[in-house]
């Protein structure tokens, strides 16, 4: 590896350290909460309170939005595990009632394209 090779590796490594916060920042996602179910999709602020009652497969799902949190406070299916998954808040985040197909997640209400995101 010649001198001009480390150069340009240090000056791509420089970019990139540099860049980080950038391209952290922008996809951060939003404050919405995006509450979807077999009857469609829900966008609520995540700074607004309420409660949600969303029709799933198998009955309803109560979702509540409280303090700038998420959770689910109350389902049909058999073991409850989006009940036990409590409250949640960051950009990203999920929530996934699996037998009603009701899926809360924090995030930007449109359709960025990507299948899964890895943290």
């Amino acid at each position: 590896m010649s001198r001009a090779d480390r150069i340009v590796i240090a000056i791509i490594a420089l970019v990139a350290v540099a860049a980080w916060p950038l391209v952290a920042a922008a996809g951060g996602g939003s404050d919405d909460v995006v509450i979807a179910g077999p009857a469609g999709t829900t966008v609520v602020p995540l700074h607004v309170d309420g409660t949600f009652m969303i029709e799933g497969l198998g009955g309803p799902v109560t979702v509540v939005v409280s303090d700038g949190r998420v959770r689910v406070s109350d389902s049909c299916c058999p073991d409850h595990v989006c009940m036990r998954s409590g409250a949640i808040s960051a950009p990203g985040s999920l929530i996934a009632c699996v037998p009603n197909g009701v899926v809360v997640r924090v995030g930007e209400g449109g359709d960025d394209g990507l299948d899964a995101r890895v943290r």
